[in-house]
């Protein structure tokens, strides 16, 4: 499982030394406190992040998205079906400015057949993919397609990075079927930046 350390910042205060009041000096008579001008607002311009409900593929098929988490061997604990994606619940964002946003699901299964998540075995450059969620938008271009193994995932830690520009990350099973060990032997990542944004990559 990885872990984002959390950054806390600490106020401190300094004391200034002031110089002694001369004579003749006065101070200032105070102020009778006033109400306040107003509470601040968020601009109509502010994007407020939401967590994705539903991806729209490259072939339009779209899927509805869950909140997922990983267990206590670090494996992601995907939604049991073909039909249903998951979000990972320690990344990013749609509206997010920085960050992973991780989604994955089932390729197959025995019983239900190919999944819509199987059309990324054929993705390509410049493919689009579209998160939605809470009335939040974003559009996503993809920028590569790769196979890793399985047992090599959880040790990439650039793929579940809060660091860097915001990308989305599409993982799901690929490559020779071992039946010997209950799956498929490596994971298809799929990266996608932002519409109209620098670039993502993995390194």
């Amino acid at each position: 499982m990885l872990l984002a350390a959390l950054a806390v910042a600490s106020v401190v205060a300094v004391l200034v030394p002031q110089a002694p009041a001369r004579e003749g000096d006065r101070p200032a008579p105070a102020r009778a406190a006033g109400p306040p001008a107003g509470v601040g607002r968020q601009a109509a311009s502010q994007v407020v992040p939401r967590r994705p409900e539903a991806v729209r593929l490259p072939s339009g098929a779209s899927m509805p998205v869950d909140v997922v988490a990983t267990g206590g061997d670090g494996v992601l604990d995907l939604p049991p079906g073909i039909d249903r994606a998951g979000w990972w619940d320690g990344g990013s964002r749609i509206g997010d400015p920085f960050g992973t946003i991780v989604l994955a699901a089932h390729v197959d299964s025995i019983t239900d057949g190919i999944g819509p998540f199987a059309e990324l075995l054929r993705a390509r450059p410049g493919q689009r993919v579209r998160l939605a969620g809470s009335g939040a938008a974003q559009e996503f271009e993809i920028v590569s397609v790769r196979l890793t193994p399985r047992a090599s995932l959880s040790r990439q830690a650039s793929i579940f990075s809060v660091r860097g520009p915001l990308r989305l990350v599409l993982i799901t099973c690929a490559g020779p079927f071992d039946a010997d060990r209950g799956g498929y032997r490596d994971n298809l990542i799929a990266v996608a930046s932002p519409v109209g944004r620098r670039r993502a990559s993995l390194e």
